[in-house]
């Protein structure tokens, strides 16, 4: 923890406590309300193992739902993070920031379907009063969490201050929470801001937006408190690979309809369009060739890093005998796989957002073919430094290839792509000039050897011809003497 952050919590640390006496309306509120404030003043009670409301069997493990076992809440909220940290972030937002637990709960009753809706596998069946009870807690603990962890994996302490220093006004603390509790629940959100971002844009069920942006602005005054848009907020703290194209940095045009989820920002920030535009066809992504980097070198292509940041990849014949592709740069880091699977997913059910990332995987998997590809690319800068050898690479692009949906329909730009690759690579004064900087041009003693050979046989020729000049001069003047 910081220490001016430190300063700021040890200013209140011996705040007084406001009275706790609300007995005259607990018969007021809802039974869920009255639970989850129960949990508030104890969070290591939160998560005891409840059985399935639905059933009288105590197997729950059996139950339909693609959350898992109920009392694991796993994956959905953060699985890395205690329970009892969670618990006590909504308890700052409740306690600090206005977060009003009916007001939420009457929110969400209104739009538990449309929250429903963002999980296809989820049975309708499955949409009972008591298991929707469940997922709005569920909601509650999963979009206070993501909030804290946009604020405080900021790298921009301003929006931090801001939080401590509303902490610091109200000079109080809620029952669950001391000074030094606080402490250590900033420090766990501090230390490793990249594995809570890394987090964000791959859990396996993200959050509805709507939600997050429901306690962000409506429910509580901490948009208020901050003054951004919680979208911008978050653009800041995702994951910086693959790169973000510079004109959604400052926050760009929102999608029409709005974001569905916090991969849905991460996926758009990265992409050029941010809707499908593309011509149907009736191509399948699974039809998709086009010849590897090292085959395409003998056709004159060259390879360049596009540096737009947008996930696409061109084809242009610079009409010099060499055809140009342009990729974006490929970084392979160690969560690669699962960010670029969710990426992948998210596509696959989201075909109004485009399908760009699905195509540039479909592009990398024909490039690829062998460690010689991989080197190709790697020299162009496409393929960064990183701690994967080429056979990791390879092996990285075959499991992204397999995850690909091969019906999915080709969109139009991988149509136009894949003519203009083969027809430049058809003509055969391409693959004469190329196999020619193959033979002789690809190491720099074979270019010094033909050069020198080149210069040898001109100096030979030359020889020659004044040999026999001077042979025919020599005969000349002998006749004429």
């Amino acid at each position: 923890m910081r220490d001016d952050d430190q300063q700021l919590v040890d200013e209140i640390s011996h705040a007084p406590r406001p009275s706790t006496d609300t007995s005259n309306e607990m018969d007021e509120m809802d039974e869920w309300v009255v639970d989850i404030e129960g949990r508030l003043e104890d969070p290591d009670i939160s998560h005891a193992p409840r059985p399935s409301m639905d059933s009288d069997s105590s197997d729950s493990e059996e139950e339909p739902s693609i959350f898992g076992k109920w009392e694991c809440w796993d994956d959905f909220g953060a699985s890395f993070i205690p329970e009892r940290k969670k618990w006590q972030i909504i308890a700052c937002m409740t306690h600090w920031f206005g977060l009003n637990l009916k007001s939420y709960l009457e929110y969400m009753q209104g739009k538990v379907d449309l929250a429903w809706s963002n999980y296809r596998e989820v049975d309708e069946q499955f949409h009972t009063a008591e298991n929707s009870k469940r997922f709005i807690e569920h909601l509650l603990v999963s979009s206070c969490f993501l909030i804290f962890v946009i604020v405080f994996s900021n790298n921009d302490k301003r929006y931090r201050k801001v939080i401590l220093n509303e902490i610091g006004n109200q000079n109080n603390f809620p029952k669950c929470l001391t000074c030094k509790d606080l402490g250590k629940l900033i420090t766990f959100l501090e230390e490793d801001p990249g594995k809570n971002q890394r987090y964000m844009v791959t859990m396996k069920y993200q959050i509805p937006w709507f939600v997050l942006e429901a306690v962000y602005t409506e429910l509580s005054n901490i948009g208020k408190l901050l003054d951004i848009p919680i979208h911008k907020l978050a653009l800041t703290v995702l994951p910086r690979s693959p790169r973000m194209h510079p004109s959604k940095e400052d926050g760009g045009t929102v999608p029409q309809g709005g974001f569905k989820h916090l991969l849905h920002i991460f996926h758009w920030s990265r992409t050029l369009h941010g809707e499908n535009t593309s011509k149907a066809t009736n191509k399948t992504i699974g039809h998709f060739h086009i010849p590897s980097a090292t085959e395409l070198q003998l056709s004159q292509t060259v390879f360049m890093k596009d540096e737009s940041g947008s996930i696409d990849v061109s084809y242009s014949d610079d009409k010099r005998l060499t055809g140009v592709m342009q990729l974006t740069l490929w970084h392979i880091l160690q969560y690669s796989s699962v960010l670029y699977e969710s990426l992948i997913s998210f596509e696959k059910w989201y075909r109004d957002c485009g399908v760009p990332f699905t195509a540039y995987i479909a592009c990398m998997a024909c490039l690829l073919k062998t460690e010689a590809d991989v080197q190709v690319l790697r020299e162009s800068g496409v393929i960064p430094g990183t701690t994967f050898d080429d056979k990791d690479v390879l092996r990285c692009v075959k499991e992204l290839k397999n995850f690909n949906d091969g019906n999915l329909i080709l969109p139009n730009e991988l149509v136009i792509l894949e003519e203009k690759v083969m027809a430049h690579h058809k003509k055969s004064a391409y693959r004469v000039i190329g196999e020619f900087k193959k033979r002789y041009c690809s190491n720099p003693w074979i270019i010094i050897s033909v050069i020198a050979g080149i210069l040898l046989f001109i100096l030979t020729f030359l020889q020659t011809i004044l040999s026999f000049i001077q042979t025919k001069y020599s005969v000349l003047s002998y006749k004429q003497q």
